[in-house]
């Protein structure tokens, strides 16, 4: 499966509309990923989701045409790497190594106060 369409699409949604509703989006691609089993490397389902959040389809199609937003991606990729993401989801902050992959609710907290 790969996200790189829907990293991209991020970064439309970012551009025009901010960080908030690109958190949004990602929630959504999320949530359609894990919770519907969704190929959210398809047009047919990044599309619909950045039209909800106020972004024409054209937009976004032009922004993978261009590959716009392929520096950015690659750089956030490769800072990923540098500290341990190896897969998703995974949640990283200053200073620490990043959280990677599914986990109950209480591994996640126990690795949190562990700093593991």
């Amino acid at each position: 499966m790969n996200s790189r369409f829907a990293l991209e699409t991020a970064e439309v949604v970012r551009a025009q509309k901010g960080d908030g509703e690109a958190g949004a989006f990602c929630h959504e691609v999320s949530r359609a990923f894990f919770t519907e089993h969704a190929d959210i490397s398809k047009g047919e389902v990044i599309l619909p989701i950045a039209e909800r959040s106020g972004i024409f389809a054209s937009d976004v199609e032009t922004a993978w045409d261009e590959r716009r937003f392929s520096p950015t991606v690659d750089a956030f990729i490769e800072d990923g790497r540098k500290v341990g993401v190896t897969g998703v989801p995974a949640m990283g902050w200053p200073n620490r190594m990043a959280v990677v992959g599914m986990m109950p609710p209480t591994e996640l907290v126990f690795r949190l106060r562990n700093d593991s």
